[in-house]
C-alpha cells in the first residue's frame, strides 16, 4: 500500500535499464521520462494513470502481472511498464521499460512492451 504522503503504488527503478532507456530515446522522451520518474519516486504512480497490460499482446509479448503508464498523462506517445512485485510482504511495481508505445507499421525499432517482454523473458517476443 502507499506510504504516507503517496497517492499511488510505490515504484522501484532498475538502474542499467533506466539507463539502457534513456540512451535510446529522444529528448522529449528522456524529459518525460525524467519528470515521471522524480513523481512517481515522491508520491508513487497514481492509481488513475496505471492501465492493465494485456497478458498475450498482439504483438507477441506476453507481459503478465504488469500495469503501464502513458506519458505524458492522460494518452501520450511514451509509456512505461512496471511488474507487480512484493517487497518486505508490500506490493511495488517494479520498472520494466520505458519507450514509445507503437512505432509505425514497418519500424525495425522495439515499442516499449517489447522491451519489457525482452527485460522478463531473456529474448524478443516471437511475431
Amino acid at each position: 500500500m502507499p506510504s504516507a504522503g503517496q497517492r499511488g503504488f510505490p515504484a522501484h527503478f532498475d538502474q542499467g535499464a533506466w539507463a539502457e532507456d534513456l540512451a535510446r530515446t529522444t529528448p522529449a522522451g528522456r524529459q518525460a521520462a525524467e519528470a515521471a520518474r522524480r513523481e512517481y519516486e515522491r508520491n508513487g504512480i497514481p492509481f488513475e494513470h496505471m492501465r492493465r497490460v494485456q497478458d498475450q499482446g498482439h504483438d507477441g509479448t506476453v507481459l503478465a502481472n504488469c500495469a503501464k503508464v502513458y506519458l505524458p498523462p492522460p494518452a501520450g506517445r511514451f509509456g512505461m511498464v512496471f511488474r507487480a512485485i512484493s517487497v518486505d510482504g508490500q506490493p511495488r511495481l517494479a520498472y520494466l521499460a520505458f519507450g514509445v508505445r507503437h512505432q509505425p507499421h514497418d519500424s525495425r525499432r522495439a515499442t516499449v512492451y517489447q522491451l519489457a517482454h525482452q527485460r522478463l523473458h531473456g529474448q524478443m517476443p516471437k511475431r
